[in-house]
């Protein structure tokens, strides 16, 4: 039996009219929302174009707590692709938000934030995307499990970034 080599794999995206990256995001979206998590609802979890400077203006007409799905910068490897396939590196940014009232021991919702960010971190990581073709792998990183900046708002908030490999035909 052979085994696969990804550099000699040759697929093209086949939804005519949607972008990769924007077809990534919506499936990462609607893999979070079929996780189940708790006190998530589905319509909370969103995807935006940026996340917003002030915490308190992401909530718009969403309740806690908040998936926030957001494009990050694409890289091409100079060293990957091939001459008629580029390989990319589409960043996605799931940040969680709940309220929180800066309560620091671990009773309050800690075990919670902590399963959600490993939930979705094993949906991802070092795995295909379903539904998107081109992607052959993700790779997961975690940010800080309580970023500062929120929590001095009164606010909980931590992020993975998703890398989300893709080889695509020119």
């Amino acid at each position: 039996m052979g085994h696969f080599n990804v550099h000699h794999w040759k697929q093209g995206y086949s939804t005519a009219g949607e972008a990769v990256q924007y077809a990534i995001e919506a499936q990462i979206q609607t893999d979070i929302r079929a996780l189940g998590l708790t006190d998530v609802v589905s319509a909370s979890v969103v995807v935006k174009k940026i996340l917003a400077s002030n915490w308190s203006k992401e909530v718009d007409n969403l309740s806690y707590p908040l998936i926030l799905i957001t494009p990050q910068k694409p890289a091409l490897p100079p060293n990957l692709g091939s001459n008629v396939q580029d390989d990319v590196i589409y960043g996605v940014l799931v940040t969680l938000v709940d309220n929180d009232n800066q309560e620091p021991t671990l009773e309050a919702n800690h075990n919670k934030y902590l399963m959600w960010l490993e939930q979705i971190r094993k949906q991802f990581h070092n795995k295909r995307l379903s539904n998107v073709s081109t992607v052959y792998t993700c790779q997961v990183e975690q940010h800080e499990p309580a970023m500062p900046g929120p929590w001095r708002d009164n606010v909980w908030a931590s992020a993975l970034l998703i890398k989300v490999f893709s080889r695509e035909t020119r």
